[in-house]
């Protein structure tokens, strides 16, 4: 079964506490700062116009090819894998040159490139933060795992103890006094039980006596508590 001790037990306070400095860290004095100018916003909205001007090339030379014979499909696939590559590296110069630039580009930075800076540091930090979340997360899912596997093997135990307390009950069951082999215990457990079943026989004439007398007293038994379970206890025995 599994135990205390297979789970790290985490406080409440400081799982709130993390999650307050990781929104913290996602909160930052740049998080809205950074804003294209008119010039950079229309670059950007060209590069989409070509991309999908290209696209919409290809597909329609593919339209257009028909059915293809195998030195056709080499070459497209050879086409498709340059301007893959062409694409890759059109993006590590616009996105990765600008980043490296800001990074450690000193004094010959830009100011178009400085601006880019403190983003780069947040996203740093995001991807630290988003690492930090991986491997709580990672750590979670395999205590939980451990804690199933744990309960499942209880589970199984608990069943096991189930039906050997089954057997044992039915074993009780078909034995009585005469299969005591020891004569002496046979003899004392059968005076027991006459003991048993006199007291029993007491009892009963005790309490049909209290309660014809508490009946024939005409109080009003019904009112009380006490002496109403014990007439109707009574009307149920007999």
């Amino acid at each position: 079964m599994a135990t205390r001790g297979d789970v790290d037990m985490v406080d409440v306070g400081a799982k709130t506490q993390d999650a307050h400095d990781d929104a913290d860290l996602l909160q930052t004095a740049h998080s809205d700062a950074f804003a294209l100018s008119d010039t950079e916003m229309l670059a950007l909205q060209l590069y989409d116009q070509l991309k999908e001007l290209e696209l919409q090339q290809s597909l329609v030379q593919a339209q257009q090819a028909g059915t293809l014979n195998m030195s056709d499909w080499r070459e497209a696939m050879e086409a498709k894998a340059e301007y893959e590559i062409r694409n890759r590296i059109t993006h590590n110069v616009l996105v990765m040159d600008p980043v490296l630039k800001a990074v450690h580009g000193g004094e010959r930075t830009r100011f178009a490139e400085k601006r880019l800076l403190p983003l780069v540091t947040e996203n740093d930090t995001m991807a630290m933060t988003h690492g930090a979340q991986t491997a709580k997360l990672a750590s979670t899912t395999r205590a939980l795992s451990a804690a199933e596997q744990g309960n499942m093997a209880a589970n199984q135990k608990n069943r096991e103890l189930a039906q050997t307390m089954l057997a044992l009950a039915e074993e009780m069951k078909a034995q009585s006094v005469q299969d005591i082999e020891d004569a002496q215990l046979r003899s004392q457990v059968d005076a027991v039980e006459k003991q048993l079943v006199e007291s029993r026989r007491r009892v009963k004439t005790l309490k049909g006596v209290l309660s014809g007398m508490i009946v024939g007293s005409g109080i009003n038994w019904a009112a009380d508590e006490g002496l109403t379970e014990l007439v109707m206890d009574d009307e149920e025995d007999g």
